[in-house]
């Protein structure tokens, strides 16, 4: 605000200086258009020029301004300008003054001349300011320019101070002492209207030390180098002093004024440094404070934190100890009089947890005397809550296996009780699984497939490996509540395998992302067809391993094998059927040829 106060006023000062001068020309009034009458007067076009530049000034921010009207005065005035250079350089009288006064050339006692061509080039100078002044991409442009012609007015301003005006008794017009104070008002005015944020007032602006500095010394500067000026002018060089003596006393005077300022700036800026290194002082300190109240209760939580990790870690390790206590610590015998050795029925398994805890699980039990139920699940994910399911799942299958002996039938009560568990408790989970019932007395399996990778069946005898086939299409458990899974009756010779595995076990990557797919894992199983089980299950592990180059698995990993070591009652009903085929081929009459 107190920019646009300075810009008006000079802006004011300027019209005005301007308007005085015109009627001291056309009054006669000698006053008005010089200071003394032995200075040359400021000339009708100059008074002129700058009446219109001060209107244009003083308008600029009215809310009836009109740009065109403003670029409409600045052209006259640069033609005006323009026109006293002509004159100058040409010597050709375009008789501008004469439009305005009678006779121009005399004014009182002094004999005046045209427009000085410093005069005019300020004014070319000046016009451009006004004119970045109005333009907003141009608006940085306006100070230099005005500053410009501050120095060139300056110039003039110290040599009427001194007794010597510029151009005096030369053949070029000199300034005319009004001119140049009308040029320092007007380009005062420019500089204010532009603001803080251009230069030079960007520099002097804010508590930094630069500013301070400048504020400071600058203007101190100026000031002793004009009053040295002054006096060594109009009163030193009068007294009848030694000469060494009187540039002694100046350059003492100089000294002390100067000596003074920097007193003054050096307390003010120590004064500010003290501050500065006070507060500094004083935040470091809180720093240092904070910092160890920061570090105390990092240590606090680093504690509650570690405890709280160690707590869960020991829960962990509990709830995989439990886990691992939920598997079967041994297989059942077929039948159950039989030694673990003897048993009809082989298992064989492999179990590992990507994490503490695993989303697989299997059980093996017995459902009759010769037969045996085998469930392998994987559920969604791994890690704890993979987990919890599957402890819902095996109670689940404890709760239905000894009611119903088909596996179809017991899927589809797990599916349903899964189902409402995980309904009940707000949550999106399923699970994949297959559920075998082996006969080793019939020599037969009955399975259903929830969803889950197809178990491969090792036909040792016959040299081959397949897929279980899938008799109808089933999802997987827990989504939906009324699925029906059916089941399918497949025969099982001595020496055959029943391969169970999850998706953990083929569904990796080598190091460019192809993926070992359950196409891979059957070419790696049929190549080793005739291997034992254990070292078949380890075979194939490797091969995956050197697949991927890990030691590891990304996702749990559960096989699990079904062998049968033979038919119960084979032998006994081929001694029964011996005789009987003996005493059919005695009583056969003889064939004669």
């Amino acid at each position: 605000m107190i920019y646009r106060q300075i810009s008006f006023v000079c802006a004011l000062m300027t019209g005005v200086l301007g308007a005085l001068t015109l009627i001291g020309w056309v009054s006669g009034l000698e006053v008005l258009a010089s200071i003394r009458t032995t200075y040359i007067p400021m000339a009708p076009s100059t008074a002129l020029a700058f009446t219109l530049l001060g209107l244009v000034m003083l308008l600029r921010e009215r809310p009836q301004f009109r740009r065109p009207i403003a670029m409409l005065l600045l052209l006259v005035v640069g033609i005006v300008a323009a026109g006293k250079l002509v004159e100058f350089f040409s010597g050709v009288s375009l008789g501008v003054e004469e439009w305005l006064v009678a006779d121009p050339a005399m004014f009182g006692e002094v004999r005046t001349g045209r427009m000085s061509p410093i005069t005019a080039l300020n004014f070319l100078l000046i016009c451009v300011a006004i004119l970045a002044l109005l333009k907003v991409r141009l608006r940085l442009w306006a100070g230099p320019a005005a500053a410009v012609v501050l120095a060139i007015s300056a110039v003039v301003v110290l040599g009427y101070m001194h007794g010597t005006p510029l151009l005096y008794g030369g053949t070029i017009i000199p300034v005319a002492l009004p001119t140049a104070a009308a040029f320092i008002l007007l380009g005062s005015s420019v500089i204010a209207a532009v603001g803080a944020e251009c230069w030079p007032f960007r520099n002097w602006q804010g508590d930094s030390t630069r500013a301070l500095l400048l504020r400071w010394f600058l203007p101190a500067v100026v000031l002793v180098a004009l009053v040295e000026g002054l006096l060594r002018t109009h009163y030193i060089i009068d007294w009848t002093l030694n000469p060494a003596l009187t540039s002694a006393l100046s350059t003492l005077l100089y000294i002390l004024i100067i000596t003074a300022v920097i007193s003054q700036v050096a307390r003010l800026v120590g004064r500010r440094i003290d501050k500065a290194e006070s507060e500094r002082n004083a935040a470091q300190a809180a720093l240092e404070a904070l910092n160890r109240e920061l570090e105390q209760r990092i240590a606090e939580r680093t504690r509650e934190l570690s405890a709280k990790n160690q707590q869960m870690e020991e829960e962990l390790t509990m709830a995989r100890e439990l886990q691992f206590a939920l598997l079967p610590d041994h297989f059942p015998s077929v039948p159950r009089s039989a030694a673990v050795g003897d048993s009809a029925l082989q298992f064989f398994s492999i179990y590992q947890p990507a994490g503490v805890v695993s989303g697989d699980f299997f059980s093996v039990f017995p459902v009759s005397e010769t037969g045996v139920g085998v469930f392998i699940c994987d559920v969604m994910g791994h890690g704890v809550r993979a987990a919890l399911v599957t402890s819902m799942m095996r109670a689940l299958l404890e709760q239905h296996s000894g009611t119903d002996l088909d596996p179809g039938h017991l899927l589809t009560q797990i599916n349903h009780g899964l189902h409402s568990i995980l309904k009940q408790a707000g949550t999106t989970m399923y699970a994949t699984g297959v559920m075998i019932i082996a006969d080793a007395a019939k020599g037969e399996f009955q399975y259903a497939i929830a969803g889950h990778p197809s178990p491969l069946h090792l036909k040792r005898k016959a040299g081959q490996t397949v897929f279980l086939e899938l008799n109808g299409k089933a999802g997987a458990l827990g989504l939906f509540p009324d699925v029906v899974f059916t089941t399918t009756r497949a025969t099982m010779a001595p020496g055959d395998l029943l391969m169970l595995y999850t998706d953990g076990l083929f569904e990796v990557e080598d190091a460019e992302g192809n993926l070992f797919s359950q196409d891979d894992l059957f070419k790696v199983v049929d190549e080793r067809l005739h291997f034992p089980t254990n070292e078949l299950f380890q075979s194939v592990l490797a091969e995956v391993h050197g697949y991927s180059h890990r030691s590891d698995f990304d996702d749990d990993v559960c096989i699990l094998g079904i062998e049968m070591a033979c038919v119960l009652g084979a032998e006994k009903r081929e001694k029964e059927a011996a005789p009987a085929a003996r005493e059919s081929s005695k009583s056969a009459p003889a064939v004669v040829m």
